[in-house]
């Protein structure tokens, strides 16, 4: 009787242990569905109606887009009560997660348009869908601008004209941009020597926080780059922290916030005139819908 209780009691220790172990095992290995934002990336916005941003008056780029099918895309995505992230709201809500997402955004999917290059046809083309998806929705509508400074007012009848000061300063005033850093000078930043990469991280962040130091009282223009090419390496890194909070790749995939493993390598989609805007649809209906997230839980 003995031995047969000695036995029982050892097989129910056994399997007890194997519970414990199952269960520590499944606690461990649990993970919460991680947070898909699409970050898309334009560069000049043309406008179909008008002959001046036509051939032979304008050459076409493949990074061209129209004001007709971008209007389309925005359009939608208010109707759909997207969250339109500025640079700053990715960081704080996101990547730092210092303050927890605003309740008016749980139940939203989240979504950053950017624009790289400080084109002219950004403001010319874009200031208007802005304003109209406003007067329509009584809505706002962000878009992220990565401007090279050094062009700024850049127009020589020759070569696409760029946004003035002036321009990004009414647009700011507007709520309309938010404006960070794409290099100085445009110049592929892997390619610089120590004091160059400096220099061009340095004064693009001086220039564009000159022309908006009186509107930009939490200094949050230029706490962000773009890299010009999408080039970047070890060596630019460790530069990075001493001028920005974050950095933006192309890669052509979703930021998952959850694998984010630096934020000087976040995600962003190309978009070019061969890209749709029912694509442009698919891919920002695959974004998450925002979930309150309780104190145990990091998304």
């Amino acid at each position: 009787m003995i031995k047969f209780l000695g036995k029982w009691i050892g097989k129910l220790v056994y399997l007890s242990l194997i519970l414990i172990v199952t269960l520590g095992l499944t606690g461990a290995t649990v993970k919460y569905p991680t947070v898909k934002i699409p970050i898309f990336g334009f560069h000049d916005i043309i406008d179909l109606q008008n002959k001046a941003d036509l051939p032979p008056y304008r050459r076409l780029s493949d990074m061209d887009y129209t004001k007709q099918d971008l209007e389309k895309f925005i359009d939608y995505l208010v109707q759909k009560n997207y969250w339109f992230l500025s640079s700053q709201d990715l960081f704080i809500y996101f990547i730092d997660k210092s303050q927890p997402i605003p309740t008016e955004h749980i139940g939203q999917k989240p979504v950053m348009l950017t624009f790289d290059d400080g084109y002219k046809g950004v403001h010319k083309n874009g200031t208007p869908i802005l304003e109209h998806i406003e007067e329509k929705y009584g809505e706002k509508v962000k878009f992220v601008l990565f401007v090279n400074p050094k062009t700024l007012g850049f127009d020589n009848g020759k070569d696409l004209p760029h946004l003035s000061c002036q321009d990004l300063r009414e647009g700011y005033q507007k709520d309309f941009y938010d404006i960070q850093s794409h290099g100085f000078t445009h110049k592929k930043l892997t390619k610089l020597s120590s004091k160059e990469l400096d220099v061009e991280l340095y004064l693009a962040k001086l220039a564009l926080r000159k022309c908006t130091n009186d509107l930009d009282r939490n200094k949050i223009v230029a706490a962000h780059i773009a890299y010009p090419f999408s080039a970047i390496n070890k060596r630019v890194e460790r530069k990075l922290p001493k001028y920005h909070l974050t950095g933006f790749i192309y890669d052509d995939n979703f930021l998952r916030v959850n694998y984010l493993k630096n934020q000087f390598r976040i995600s962003r989609i190309t978009v070019g005139n061969h890209t749709s805007p029912y694509k442009l649809i698919r891919l920002a209906s695959r974004a998450s819908t925002l979930k309150k997230i309780s104190k145990s839980k990091k998304i």
